[in-house]
C-alpha cells in the first residue's frame, strides 16, 4: 500500500510539472513575453495621454498600454515577433484640460493619479494598418520610443 501511495505522489508531482511547463504562456495560444516601454512624441513633444496598441503581424492578437502625461508607456507581455503599432488619442478629444478637474466625470487615472492631456495626432497613427509604425518584439525588457510627426 505504501509503494502505491508513493508512486501516486510521484506521478502527481510529475503531472503538475508537465502541466506547468505546457501551461506557461498567456492561455490564448500567442507567444508573449517581456515588456515594451518607451516614449510617444509628436514632433519632439510628449503625447500626454491615450493608448499604444501592439498588434501581431496577422492582426489577430494585440496588447495595449496607457500613455502617461510625460509621453511614456509600458506594455507587458506583448505578442513576440514582427508587430504593427497604433497610437490612439482621439477618445480624449472631449476631455477637459487638467485645470477643469471639476464636474460630473473624473478622468483621473486611478493607477497614476494623472489627468490625461489630449494631443491631436494625425489620424493615420490611430490604426495599426495605416500607421506605418512597426516593432520586432523580443522577450525581455525592450525600449521602443514612438516618434510621430505632423508631416505626411
Amino acid at each position: 500500500m505504501r509503494g502505491t501511495t508513493s508512486r501516486r505522489a510521484a506521478a502527481g508531482a510529475l503531472l503538475t510539472v508537465l502541466l506547468a511547463a505546457v501551461g506557461c504562456g498567456s492561455g490564448d495560444g500567442v507567444n508573449r513575453g517581456g515588456k515594451l516601454a518607451g516614449k510617444v512624441t509628436l514632433d519632439g513633444k510628449p503625447v500626454g495621454g491615450g493608448e499604444v496598441i501592439v498588434a501581431s503581424a496577422d492582426g489577430k492578437h494585440s496588447m495595449s498600454g496607457k500613455i502617461r502625461n510625460n509621453g511614456s508607456y509600458t506594455i507587458l507581455d506583448p505578442p513576440l515577433g514582427a508587430c504593427k503599432l497604433a497610437v490612439i488619442t482621439s477618445p480624449l478629444k472631449d476631455v477637459p484640460p487638467p485645470s477643469a478637474k471639476k464636474g460630473p466625470v473624473n478622468f483621473t487615472d486611478p493607477a497614476t493619479g494623472e489627468w490625461p492631456i489630449y494631443v491631436k495626432i494625425p489620424a493615420k497613427y490611430e490604426k495599426a494598418e495605416t500607421s506605418g509604425l512597426t516593432v520586432d518584439v523580443k522577450a525581455g525588457d525592450q525600449p521602443h520610443d514612438i516618434p510621430l510627426t505632423e508631416k505626411p
